[in-house]
């Protein structure tokens, strides 16, 4: 159970890695030039697009990895105990929600014309 719920989290953060990839990819395409070149700009930017993915979906998962092994994980030993693997599950948990709402948020914001820069 716990690696399939691993396994959840890490399809959501490729989940929301893919989406962003997407937009980037779109916007990447709006300014790519319509000449013979087409196909090998739209595998270029295929590539990008894959390649953002990735590290979008690896830096998620090292701050989520940081964040959550130091709040649970107080000394490392050599196997977790329950008590720990349930803390890192729910501090992922948190830590996906929280960053799929705070997306969710300022796209909406952006979307709207309400999204004011900090000052």
């Amino acid at each position: 159970s716990s690696q399939g719920d691993t396994q959840g989290v890490s399809l959501h953060t490729v989940a929301r890695a893919d989406r962003i990839s997407t937009q980037r990819a779109a916007a990447m395409d709006q300014f790519g030039g319509q000449g013979g070149q087409g196909d090998e700009k739209a595998e270029q930017v295929a590539a990008m697009a894959q390649f953002t993915k990735l590290l979008e979906s690896q830096k998620t998962i090292a701050k989520l990895t940081g964040k959550c092994f130091q709040a649970c994980v107080p000394s490392a030993g050599k196997s977790l105990a329950n008590a720990q693997q349930l803390c890192l599950w729910r501090c992922a948990q948190r830590y996906m929600e929280t960053q799929y709402f705070v997306q969710r948020y300022c796209e909406d914001k952006i979307q709207a014309g309400t999204w004011s820069a900090p000052a």
